[in-house]
């Protein structure tokens, strides 16, 4: 990419808005723009969007993108089975108008759909490749899919430009909630710290970092007809062991147990191929326990 190149970031003020946004602007010199639901105070190029009613048109009419990436939605599998309407709502209905503006008003604008790896369910072999059937267990992994197929319909029906990347478990500091910092939120109220399931169960996880590296690489280089690329580091990670590492390194120490019992909509093993996002040139970089360590270092930073 030698000319500048202009990216719309949406949810740009979340957890992997604000790091890709941080990325493209620092490390590649992109022109960022962005947009979300929370007011952006002194923030340039920047657009606050209604949270009920979401108006993507005039954005796409106000300035050209060479790219638009989706990071914003819910990203809650608990909060999906309490609120599914709402997990729809964000999910689904806000990809139909991203993609619906698209179309509309810059039909040669390509777009990154940032889905989940919620979508495969419980594999039935692993590592998963993007050919694994697709079985979700949640209203959030279903929601997910939903959203694939409309990206797919919009390449198929439209000729929209488009890649779908399915996230596993991304971490990284500036994260506010799941695994890690639910753990970090009882430990330093003083408890032992209780964690769901058996401890055996494993996760594909992937700093953030190595996710804008990622990204980037679809950006460069996808063919941007509608296929999904697995974005994690492709090492399969038992709770227990990151529970461990965690426990041990985290100030104060603590001590944990698992409770045995495994939520509706939790996978119980997840590890990624990552072949087809390798061969365009991604290579993660990242340990899960340097990576972990760094997440402890912000949360150090943070008190």
């Amino acid at each position: 990419m030698s000319e500048k190149i202009n990216v719309l970031i949406v949810g740009s003020l979340g957890f992997i808005g604000s790091h890709t946004m941080k990325y493209f602007q620092m490390q590649m010199g992109f022109d960022c723009y962005g947009c979300d639901v929370m007011p952006g105070y002194g923030l340039q190029n920047y657009w606050q969007i209604d949270a009920t009613n979401a108006d993507f048109k005039s954005i796409f009419a106000q300035q050209r993108f060479d790219f638009c990436i989706n990071c914003s939605g819910a990203a809650s599998v608990p909060d999906s089975w309490k609120h599914p309407e709402r997990d729809f709502f964000l999910n689904v209905n806000n990809v139909a108008k991203l993609l619906e503006a698209i179309r509309l008003e810059q039909p040669n604008c390509k777009f990154v759909q940032l889905s989940s790896a919620a979508v495969y369910g419980n594999p039935q072999s692993l590592p998963i490749k993007e050919s694994a059937p697709l079985q979700p267990v949640s209203p959030y992994g279903y929601h997910k899919l939903m959203a694939e197929m409309l990206v797919k319909e919009y390449v198929c029906l439209f000729g929209i430009n488009a890649s779908i990347l399915r996230l596993f478990s991304v971490y990284g500091p500036g994260l506010k909630k799941q695994l890690f910092w639910d753990w970090h939120q009882k430990a330093i109220n003083g408890k032992d710290v209780e964690m769901w399931g058996t401890g055996n169960e494993t996760r594909d996880f992937i700093e953030i970092e190595d996710l804008s590296k990622g990204i980037y690489c679809v950006l460069n280089n996808a063919a941007f007809d509608g296929e999904a690329y697995n974005v994690a580091s492709g090492i399969s990670c038992k709770i227990m062991d990151a529970a461990t590492y965690f426990a041990n390194h985290h100030t104060p120490k603590f001590k944990f147990r698992f409770n045995q019992i495994v939520r509706s909509g939790d996978p119980l093993y997840w590890q990624a191929n990552i072949d087809k996002i390798k061969s365009i040139g991604f290579t993660p970089a990242t340990k899960i326990a340097d990576g972990i360590f760094k997440y402890l270092q912000w949360l150090e930073e943070e008190k």
